[in-house]
């Protein structure tokens, strides 16, 4: 039983939402990969009791420092925590700080700003990418920096780790990217590089997506999802695997029309809109709990969410923006974030706008499952 309370003394919340495990296999056709009709699922507001059965709140103490939160990874009880200021903290299981990942600077050691990290399953090493030019970055769980792996001249837009290896993928499409995807081991060697499909010219607009490749760890194997793919992609050792397709239809986000909204916003001084984006749907996030399937996505200027069962082949569309309702104990409506893990998911939220949302009517109307 769970009672929300204004009190936080912290700045940030995060919430542990536990999601239903259903275990059954899940709904494929009888020839071909499972294929899911985004544009064409069912748009609806949906609660939070209909896909989940707990919620844990977990302040985060001392946390001033801390802008908006970009990226939560658990790892043995533990909490790593990135904002959108390079600042990444360390947190136990109650939300006390613990330390602070490295520093920012230019000396030994330090990082100009944090793009992505990862941490080895195994060993705890946490991997900073964005630190130094052409560099991975190695810290210590309290900490202290390591060492680096000196990796390819490429901009690496998304990186994860598959087994004992290191994936990279570099900015998707550009003409100058022969291949956009390698595998490296910890020590920085090339094992394989695979080559790059969708080129496309890049002019003179320089146009970046949050969602060039979008990687999540699903029972020990690296899932990965590239903006002009229709198809999710595991690997399997060094084999790329195709698992699902995320079909758009006409929609489909291409190195053709990305090189129109290039060519629109060159044209418009000081910037603007292009249509042709708002006729795309461009990916925002991505991941996967053992039965559920969650896809963000921006489309006809408004991000939506998708979420897919996959145990019984259903899904629903909705208001990405606005999140889902939390009929669990009347809290604030939940933006689903990132996978904890397997069967976990975070979100988070500024205190501030807890607050503000126990002193609404919406929440003294409200008829919570667990008061």
């Amino acid at each position: 039983m769970k009672t929300i309370t204004s009190n936080f003394l912290s700045r940030n919340i995060i919430f542990s939402i536990a999601i239903f495990t259903l275990i059954s296999c899940s709904t494929q056709p009888e020839e071909g990969m499972e294929t899911i009709n985004i544009l064409e699922l069912e748009q609806s507001d949906i609660s939070i009791s209909e896909i989940a059965d707990d919620i844990e709140y977990i302040p985060l103490a001392n946390d001033t420092l801390l802008a908006y939160i970009m990226k939560v990874v658990y790892s043995e009880g533990e909490y790593f925590v990135k904002d959108n200021k390079s600042k990444f903290l360390r947190f136990n299981e109650k939300g006390e700080l613990l330390n602070q990942i490295g520093s920012q600077g230019r000396g030994p050691g330090e990082y100009r700003y944090l793009s992505d990290f990862e941490i080895d399953p195994e060993t705890r090493d946490i991997y900073v990418s964005g630190g130094k030019l052409n560099q991975i970055m190695i810290y210590s769980p309290d900490g202290k920096f390591k060492s680096s792996i000196n990796i390819t001249a490429k901009y690496t837009s998304a990186f994860g780790i598959s087994g004992n290896n290191f994936v990279l993928f570099y900015m998707d499409g550009a003409q100058h990217n022969k291949e956009n995807l390698e595998i490296l081991d910890m020590d920085g060697n090339l094992i394989k590089s695979y080559p790059n499909k969708y080129e496309f010219e890049r002019g003179r607009a320089v146009v970046g997506f949050t969602g060039e490749c979008l990687m999540y760890s699903l029972e020990n194997k690296l899932h990965f999802k590239e903006i002009f793919s229709d198809t999710i992609f595991y690997l399997d050792g060094y084999e790329i695997i195709p698992k699902m397709i995320l079909n758009s239809g006409d929609s489909r986000f291409t190195p053709e029309v990305r090189s129109q909204i290039i060519k629109e916003l060159s044209s418009s001084p000081g910037g603007g809109s292009s249509d042709a984006m708002m006729r795309s749907v461009i990916q925002n996030n991505l991941f996967e709990t053992q039965n559920f399937l969650f896809y963000s996505y921006g489309y006809d200027k408004q991000t939506r969410m998708m979420i897919y069962n996959r145990s019984t082949g259903k899904g629903v569309e909705i208001e990405g923006k606005t999140g889902i309702k939390n009929d669990l104990d009347g809290g604030p409506y939940i933006q689903l974030k990132m996978k904890k893990d397997d069967n976990t998911i975070f979100s988070w939220i500024d205190a501030y706008e807890l607050k503000a949302w126990v002193s609404t009517e919406d929440f003294k109307n409200s008829t919570p499952k667990f008061p």
